[in-house]
Parts: C-alpha cells; sequence; structure tokens
C-alpha cells in the first residue's frame, strides 16, 4: 500500500542525492533560497508498504490572486511509468494544497521526451507514458515549444559522460572546441573560484551581458544568497588573463620562430632561388608578425586594464546526477582568446573526477536554424538536445481557478504569477 506523507529533510536528502531525476531545484539548499523570494516549502514524498520513500518531492507555494500557486520545480522524482504511483502522488499533493488554499498545482518534471542530434532530427522519443499518466491523474500538459520559457527549461543540450575519461574527453569534442582550448592554452589563461566577497563583479559582467543580449538576469541577491545556502554544491568561476604572462609566452613563441628563420636564411644563402623555402620562411615571417602584433595589443590593455583582466566566467551547481552550467558572461573585448571553452572544459573534467554521469548545459531554444547563438557553442563539446516532458497543470478549486483566469485575461495579464 502506497501512503502519501510529509517527510523529514534527512530522508529526504538521502532519496533525492540517490535519485537519477534529482537537481539543484530539488535539493534542501533550494528551499533555503526560495525562503528569501517569499516561497513557503515543504518536503513530501510517497511510501511504499515497508515505509521505504519510492517518490519524493520539494514541495513550493507562494501568494496568488484568490489563493496560492502550489509547484514542483524539476520533479516530483519518481517512476512515472507507474500510474499508480503518479496516481498517489497526484492526490496527496492536491490534497495538501487544497487544505493550504492551494489553487492551482503545476509540475514541471525532470523528464526527457525527445532527443534531437545537431541538425534538430528525433533520434530518440522517451518517457511517452509519464504523459498518458500524468493526464490520467487529472494533469492538464503544455508541451515545450521552441524558444525559451518564462517558467522552466524546456529544451536543454546534455553531454552523457558513460564511457569517458580524462584520458580521451579531449578526443570526444568537435574540432572547433579541440583548437580553442589548445588556443587558451598558448593564451596562458587560468581559472579560479571566486569568493562571495567577488559575486558583485560576477554580477557586474552578468548585467553587462544581460544588457547586451536583451535578456533578464538574475539579481545579485540571488547569486549571494545561492552562494550562501548551496556550499560547495555551487561554483563560480573566472577565466582570467596575466598580460605579462601572456606577453611572455608570444616574445617566446616569436623567439622560436625567429629562430627557425634564422635556420632558413642560412639555407637560402646557399640557394636563393629555392621556392619552397622562401615559401617556409614568408610563412613563418607571417607567424612571427602575429606574435608581435598580439604583444603590442596586450600591451595596450595593459595600460588600461592593469597587470590582468577578467576574460569569461559562469557559475554551476555540482551534484551526484550531473554538473549544471548556469549563469554566464563573455568579455566581449577579449573573445577571441575562447575563454569559455576553458571554463567548459574545467568543469566537463570536473564531473568526470567525480563520476558524474552527466554534464547538463542546461537550456537552448529548441530551434535549430542557427537562430540559437550559444547552441553551436554547446554543441562542439558533442552532446545532444533533450525536449523536456513539458509543464503540467491540474486545478485544486476549479471554480476560484476558472474565476482567477477570468480576472487574468480581465486586465491583460498573459503570464503566471
Amino acid at each position: 500500500m502506497m501512503n502519501f506523507t510529509e517527510l523529514d529533510q534527512d530522508t529526504y536528502y538521502d532519496f533525492e542525492q540517490q535519485h537519477a531525476q534529482g537537481s539543484y531545484t530539488q535539493l534542501p539548499e533550494q528551499k533555503e533560497v526560495l525562503s528569501q523570494r517569499g516561497w513557503s516549502s515543504t518536503y513530501v514524498g510517497v511510501t511504499n508498504e515497508h515505509g521505504h520513500v519510492i517518490a519524493a518531492a520539494l514541495l513550493n507555494w507562494k501568494k496568488l490572486h484568490f489563493g496560492y500557486l502550489f509547484e514542483v520545480a524539476g520533479g516530483p522524482m519518481m517512476d512515472y511509468s507507474n500510474a499508480q504511483l503518479v496516481q498517489v502522488m497526484t492526490d496527496g499533493m492536491t490534497d495538501f494544497a487544497r487544505h493550504h488554499r492551494g489553487l492551482i498545482l503545476r509540475w514541471l518534471p525532470n523528464v526527457v521526451s525527445r532527443e534531437f542530434d545537431d541538425k534538430g532530427t528525433v533520434v530518440a522519443t522517451l518517457n511517452q507514458d509519464a504523459i498518458t499518466n500524468l493526464k490520467a491523474a487529472g494533469f492538464e500538459r503544455e508541451p515545450m515549444h521552441p524558444g525559451f520559457s518564462t517558467i522552466t527549461v524546456g529544451y536543454q543540450f546534455v553531454k552523457k559522460l558513460a564511457g569517458i575519461t580524462v584520458d580521451n574527453v579531449n578526443a570526444s569534442y568537435q574540432k572547433d572546441a579541440q583548437y580553442a582550448l589548445k588556443k587558451t592554452k598558448q593564451f596562458g589563461i587560468t581559472l579560479r573560484q571566486l569568493g562571495y566577497d567577488e559575486l558583485p563583479k560576477f554580477k557586474q559582467y552578468t548585467q553587462a551581458t544581460a544588457d547586451r543580449l536583451n535578456f533578464h538576469d538574475k539579481s545579485l541577491a540571488y547569486y549571494q544568497e545561492t552562494y550562501k545556502a548551496y556550499g560547495d554544491k555551487v561554483q563560480f568561476i573566472f577565466a582570467e588573463l596575466n598580460f605579462d604572462t601572456y606577453i611572455k609566452n608570444q616574445q617566446h613563441s616569436a623567439d622560436e620562430l625567429q629562430q627557425r628563420v634564422d635556420q632558413l636564411d642560412q639555407q637560402l644563402e646557399a640557394k636563393p632561388n629555392n621556392k619552397h623555402l622562401k615559401g617556409q620562411r614568408r610563412e613563418l615571417a607571417d607567424q612571427i608578425s602575429q606574435h608581435d602584433k598580439r604583444i603590442k595589443e596586450a600591451q595596450g590593455f595593459k595600460r588600461e586594464d592593469g597587470q590582468s583582466t577578467v576574460l569569461s566566467g559562469a557559475m554551476f551547481f555540482i551534484q551526484p546526477q550531473e554538473v549544471s552550467y548556469m549563469f554566464s558572461f563573455t568579455n566581449e573585448e577579449f573573445k577571441k582568446f575562447y575563454a569559455p571553452y576553458m571554463v567548459q572544459d574545467h568543469m566537463i573534467h570536473v564531473a568526470l573526477d567525480r563520476h558524474i554521469p552527466l554534464y547538463n548545459f542546461y537550456g537552448v531554444s529548441g530551434m535549430f536554424d542557427g537562430s540559437d547563438g550559444v547552441l553551436g557553442f554547446k554543441q562542439s563539446f558533442t552532446g545532444v538536445t533533450q525536449e523536456m516532458v513539458g509543464t503540467f497543470t491540474k486545478p485544486v478549486r476549479p471554480f476560484q481557478y476558472k474565476l482567477y483566469e477570468w480576472v487574468k485575461r480581465l486586465t491583460g495579464r498573459h503570464a503566471q504569477e
């Protein structure tokens, strides 16, 4: 017999950590962050006849007109192919919401419905029984559509790490990522993890990126609250360039090339009309010229920006199930240093070192026509685009919900709070 119940935090956390659908949105740390945003939360689940937890969720709610929105972001965590389990969890959560003035129940399951290759061809159709069973339990489904949702991530790009090791991961990337990473090593870019006091600087960069690309950035308070709540489960990374080190590396490369030019000059003294030697010399001279150009450019940057500069940065959540790439920025002035590739490669290595099976590049638009500027970057690391099963809603008090929807239409409010 299955039983819906509230769970204590330790029991819930143990379940979340081992469940395949576990994610940062279902962690107890998320409960702490949401409380700062005006949400209330509790842990709920379903136990079997032996008292073992077989399904669980971090259930959150906030005030709407005429009642409360009850929501599970990235859950519940359960076997959606088990129709009876889905029904028990639905009924239990609906009753809980009803007793707490709930108006509507919304689930955003961490369940994939389709996978696509880089050209947008469907390569796998998955978990259709989840859709069937959720509808049978009384939910209405809003499927994912290409574009970016304001409620949840509809499409994500992931790299599955099974069979990949630190020794062969570079070979698993596509040529453009391999080239970029080779360059970052030549440039002498370094990475470091930020401290709490540096988050305003992180926010400064992410806000500049948001303004440039016309999207909404998280607040500084969010980054600070997340940093404090998640501890070592979240990382903020900066990629930086020390100009003196960069200039030294460029000069060293130029000097090595000059030695080869000197050797060719000696050979040309004996064979002044040798076209092959002349061609080699021209090519090497061009490379030296490029290094000299970079040195002069870096000297100018040093005068303007100081000893070093930030090239790129990103925020990551780290779970046993996956490493999730979240918010990031690239300093537009230094795009040609390929720093974002180094940041991603570093965190993929973190996942491999910790035997984490999935690297989640997170949100993409689900459009493969070239309009999604970040998709190509993520695809360079090789993976698949996944479409999630969608958003599922169930009125808790149908009459009041109809009134709420009527007021929304009347006042022209198209998005749910």
